[in-house]
């Protein structure tokens, strides 16, 4: 396909993104944004520690640009997430990341991506987000963070931290705006087919699952879960599992039960069903309901379907 005009294009020097690679990194955390920015137009590499393979979380093995001892000066890094237990506390990758941060013009990263930033203390007495199951533990473990649970992406100026997996997308597609310019970055969405909101759009935290009871429970022994579903909205949502365990319907909903009991701020609601029982919510949570559901699907198979709506 022609361009509509065919004029020449004056050469300049190429934008670099760097995009830091290690073992067990979330494959869409560090893909999409490569799409995005290659779609930019921005000369996009990725590198590692010492430039060797890695293996992404699933499995996927890739070979990394270079090293940090023979990687080209980039104007932005970006820091992907994925299980970062170990990257985390590398020294030589928290080492290279202050390092950078006195070099790069942009640091970006993706969903849990943050944390390693936040342990390089990148991100002391700035803003910043992350993968929404994790904004409970990073609140706690950085207080020098103000965390934003309701923003898709934040931006402190050099550093933008965005939340979980898709949201790297907008994050990307933020900072093409802020290289080249809102009409560039919305021509990169569309082309992308991508609904893209540069003033926010789905925020995964908002969602109702956010209400749902924190429980510890006493489950009998070698009992076994499998989520077959988890899907909603901000003021409804649902979790089903696939339960296998020799112990009867009664006992499991009856284990659930006595994890709620220790809660103060749901009260039971007598409903007269056998199999399901209901709570509604008080103080914080007030005028949420939640329920729990047990199911026997085959012997020694059930089905655990767990509920949250706010009344309406």
């Amino acid at each position: 396909m022609l361009p509509l005009f065919a004029l020449p294009v004056q050469a300049s020097k190429p934008f670099k993104v760097a995009i830091l690679m290690f073992d067990e990194v979330q494959i869409i955390d560090f893909a999409a944004p490569y799409e995005v920015f290659g779609q930019a137009k921005f000369e996009v590499f990725t590198v590692s520690k010492n430039g060797k393979p890695v293996t992404t979380a699933m499995g996927l093995s890739v070979n990394p640009h270079y090293s940090f001892a023979n990687m080209p000066e980039a104007d932005a890094i970006l820091v992907p997430g994925g299980d970062t237990g170990k990257v985390m506390h590398d020294q030589q990758v928290l080492s290279w990341l202050k390092t950078q941060q006195g070099k790069a013009e942009h640091i970006l990263s993706v969903c849990t991506g943050a944390h390693i930033l936040a342990e390089a203390s990148l991100l002391d007495g700035k803003a910043a987000t992350t993968f929404h199951r994790a904004l409970n533990n990073f609140e706690k473990n950085y207080p020098a963070i103000a965390v934003k649970r309701q923003q898709r992406f934040v931006d402190n100026g050099q550093i933008v931290t965005s939340a979980g997996l898709s949201s790297g997308i907008d994050a990307s597609l933020h900072l093409v705006s802020k290289v080249l310019g809102e009409d560039k970055a919305r021509t990169v969405a569309l082309h992308l087919e991508y609904d893209w909101d540069p003033d926010g759009g789905f925020v995964r935290a908002n969602m109702a699952d956010r209400m749902l009871p924190q429980n510890d429970y006493s489950w009998p022994d070698g009992i076994l879960f499998d989520r077959i579903s988890a899907f909603g909205d901000e003021t409804r949502w649902q979790v089903k599992y696939k339960v296998t365990t020799s112990a009867t319907a009664e006992h499991l909903l009856q284990v659930y039960k006595n994890a709620m009991a220790k809660h103060a701020d749901w009260q039971l609601n007598d409903t007269g069903a056998v199999l399901q029982a209901e709570w509604r919510g008080a103080a914080e949570n007030a005028g949420w309901l939640t329920s729990a559901a047990v199911i026997n699907t085959a012997p020694d198979s059930y089905a655990i379907t767990l509920n949250i709506y706010k009344r309406p």
